[in-house]
């Protein structure tokens, strides 16, 4: 990606924040997508696969809620992860309607690998930061995440 040229420190404020956010995210994808091709895992299913890691075993209304996306997005991309073993699919035995998923031994090894790759972008990509300016800033997008959400109510 060629970077405009009027995209510069000294004109940053002719930009919104939301093209910011989606360079950088786009840029994001581009290199998990790079370093993980080989397990054709797409944009949408990084978060699923680490949302699992992170917190084990989630039912699709629950991974949905957590995303902000609809079930119907969530259940296209279990089938797929499923049908790639990435994922399991559990009947929930206390309400034989609901599934419970899981990450597969391969899908525990893609995670690893993503962490990893997440560890290693974000130290690239922030690597000019102090660890005090890098939890500042975190915490700063926590607070724009969490008024993004809330002017969406």
């Amino acid at each position: 990606m060629k970077i405009p040229e009027e995209f510069t420190e000294d004109n940053i404020n002719n930009f919104p924040v939301s093209f910011i956010f989606s360079t950088i995210y786009r840029q994001h994808i581009l290199y998990l997508k790079h370093n993980v091709e080989e397990h054709d895992i797409t944009a949408g299913e990084h978060p699923i696969i680490m949302k699992l890691y992170h917190d084990g075993p989630k039912t699709q209304h629950e991974i949905a809620e957590s995303f902000y996306i609809t079930e119907g997005t969530i259940a296209r991309t279990v089938r797929n992860l499923e049908n790639k073993n990435i994922i399991n699919r559990e009947v929930d035995e206390n309400n034989r309607r609901q599934n419970f998923i899981s990450l597969t031994d391969k899908g525990i090894n893609i995670a690893l690998e993503i962490k990893n790759l997440e560890d290693e972008w974000e130290n690239t990509t922030c690597n000019f930061l102090s660890k005090e300016e890098l939890d500042h800033f975190k915490r700063t997008l926590y607070k724009i995440t969490i008024n993004s959400i809330n002017s969406n109510k």
